[in-house]
């Protein structure tokens, strides 16, 4: 697909995207000694990250102007890339005047087409947006953070492996009938199904033995082994209730064309590849949302959703890299507001294809990936480097790690001992669907460019990527994003690369025991020390190359007040969203 998107602070060609990133780059790439990192069980696989170069987004423009920024010194660059970052610092807020509305639609544009409204079907961001306001949890979790009710008003845990959940009372589905905790067994057993065609979600909840129902307020779930953390796996994907009389008397192909379900807003009408049309429930049990129609239009790349937004057509816009921030804030009507994602941006591989599948490549691949230029310029300061699988902000992040490492010497070193012979690596990636995933791409093939890896970007659609991912047929390695449902590693690493997990290109024995162990201790202590071990098995096989865990940045116009969560949700309720009104 030809991209006519603004970028990430990018424009240019490959070539010249390569020939800004490798200005003075020898610096980096010589022979210093590399300070301590991670302990991999094979060799040191890492070094401090080095010197960065001039940022995409100051190379944008003119031929003849980028011409001028390669003969710019170190101290030229800098500055411009300092000023760049800091008119986009962490903590955005709303600080100019506020604007006001009579308005009774919200319009929102996000990076693309929904694929499924069966929220068993699907895990992706786009599809999450939606049903995340047509469906409610048992359990639902708070911007904050908190574990707060949701379709259950309260839960505890009798003996070891059993959780009662009191589910509140009436509540109705958006078609009048009755919710009772049929519902939740239901839904429960059918996440959980394997022979469900296109379960997205079957893993989440593996945890779950069976769930009885003794009365049509009480739910109890019961778990194979103590599982402690249940009630947060039921705020997220794979524990979203559905209706069970409806399902099965209309079929799963029209519920997921028309669902039904009791959250804030229910289901008018889905054009496809343009908008999806849904109105305020009038009876939604947490209080009647301050709109009574939300449309979402699909719009995949960034420059119209930004266009969008400054003429006024939409509210509130998904995704905002950092340099069309600027633009949004710049803007007397229009502001950002953000959360640091609860997850990552990573390049996933594909570890069964050759030469991904052997570890000394992915080690090379990871070390000449120059994370701090990616994270200061290309994203103007708006996230930090990982560390490891685990995200900043969840539970067993270990802060005393160095962030992943940037070394092209040691890199090239490692391309050599692993025997690689120039074969082509190809990066898929969508133009648009992430925050910066092309230019991202592009910076990151000029980077393994200059330690001698033969690597092609190819650019597919949002529904090829959706298609590849179902199919599990990428070429070799994709942009992810994957989300710490949970804020902890079970809810992310584990759900998405564990045995049978929908990125399950690689195993590995000993992390396949100590996750499954993790998955069901109750002791801290040993989750840690099993979490540990796994990121050494980790940081040697690299199943994921992590790049950034960026800021998730909204783009909205200032009569809009919301507070975004970190999990991607776009959770649209009373308690956290409504118009500026005169």
């Amino acid at each position: 697909m030809h991209d006519r998107s603004a970028c990430v602070g990018w424009r240019g060609s490959p070539d010249s995207l390569r020939r800004v990133f490798t200005i003075n780059r020898r610096a980096s790439a010589g022979g210093a000694p590399a300070p301590r990192q991670p302990a991999a069980r094979t060799h040191d696989s890492s070094a401090r990250l080095g010197w960065r170069g001039p940022s995409p987004a100051t190379a944008c423009g003119a031929h003849n102007r980028r011409a001028h920024m390669t003969e710019m010194t170190r101290r030229d660059v800098l500055k411009i890339a300092a000023a760049g970052a800091a008119a986009a610092l962490p903590g955005l807020t709303h600080s100019a005047q506020a604007q006001t509305t009579q308005k009774r639609e919200l319009v929102v544009a996000q990076g693309g087409d929904i694929a499924n409204l069966d929220p068993h079907l699907s895990t992706s961001s786009n599809d999450i947006r939606i049903s995340f306001n047509i469906f409610d949890n048992l359990t639902s979790r708070r911007p904050d953070g908190k574990l707060a009710p949701g379709l259950a008003t309260e839960w505890k845990l009798q003996g070891q492996t059993a959780w009662v959940f009191k589910l509140r009372s009436g509540v109705k589905w958006h078609n009048g009938d009755p919710f009772t905790s049929a519902d939740v067994k239901f839904s429960i057993d059918r996440s959980l199904d394997t022979n469900l065609r296109g379960n997205r979600v079957n893993t989440v909840l593996t945890t779950v033995e069976r769930v009885e129902t003794p009365d049509p307020g009480t739910a109890v779930v019961h778990t194979k082994k103590p599982d402690p953390l249940l009630p947060a796996r039921l705020g997220f994907y794979g524990g979203q209730i559905i209706p069970k009389k409806y399902v099965e008397s209309a079929g799963g192909e029209t519920f997921n064309q028309k669902p039904v379900g009791t959250g804030p807003v229910r289901f008018v009408s889905w054009t496809k590849d343009d908008k999806i049309v849904l109105e305020a429930n009038p009876d939604y049990w947490g209080g009647r949302v301050d709109f009574d129609r939300l449309t979402v239009r699909a719009l995949p790349e960034m420059a119209p959703r930004v266009a969008a937004l400054l003429k006024g057509e939409v509210d509130l816009i998904t995704q905002v890299p950092p340099d069309q921030g600027e633009r949004v804030k710049s803007n007397p009507t229009t502001t950002v507001i953000g959360a640091l994602y609860g997850g990552l941006y990573v390049l996933a591989v594909n570890s069964k294809r050759p030469p991904l599948d052997n570890p000394l490549v992915k080690q090379a691949l990871s070390l000449a990936i120059d994370r701090e230029s990616i994270v200061k310029e290309l994203w103007r300061g708006r996230g930090v480097v990982p560390n490891s699988m685990i995200a900043k902000g969840d539970n067993h992040f270990d802060a005393s790690l160095p962030p992943l490492a940037f070394n092209a010497g040691e890199a090239k070193a490692q391309l050599k001992k692993a025997g690689y012979k120039g074969e082509e690596i190809i990066i898929e990636t969508t133009a648009g669907y992430l925050a910066g995933d092309k230019p991202m791409s592009e910076a990151i093939q000029a980077m393994w460019r200059d330690v001698g890896v033969n690597s092609k970007v190819e650019v597919v659609e949002y529904s090829v990527r959706a298609q590849k991912i179902r199919e599990k047929s990428f070429k070799g390695l994709w942009w992810s994003d994957p989300t710490s449902t949970l804020r902890d590693p079970d809810g992310m690493m584990w759900r998405l690369l564990g045995p049978g997990g929908p990125q399950d290109y690689w195993r590995h024995p000993e992390f396949d025991e100590l996750g499954n162990a993790a998955r069901f201790s109750v002791d801290e202590k040993f989750r840690a020390d099993a979490y540990k071990k796994m990121t050494q098995l980790f940081l040697e096989y690299l199943p994921w190359l992590p790049v950034i865990q960026p800021y998730e940045d909204y783009g909205l116009q200032k009569h809009v007040e919301w507070t975004p969560d970190p999990l991607q949700q776009l959770e649209i309720r009373r308690f956290n969203f409504k118009f500026r009104r005169a």
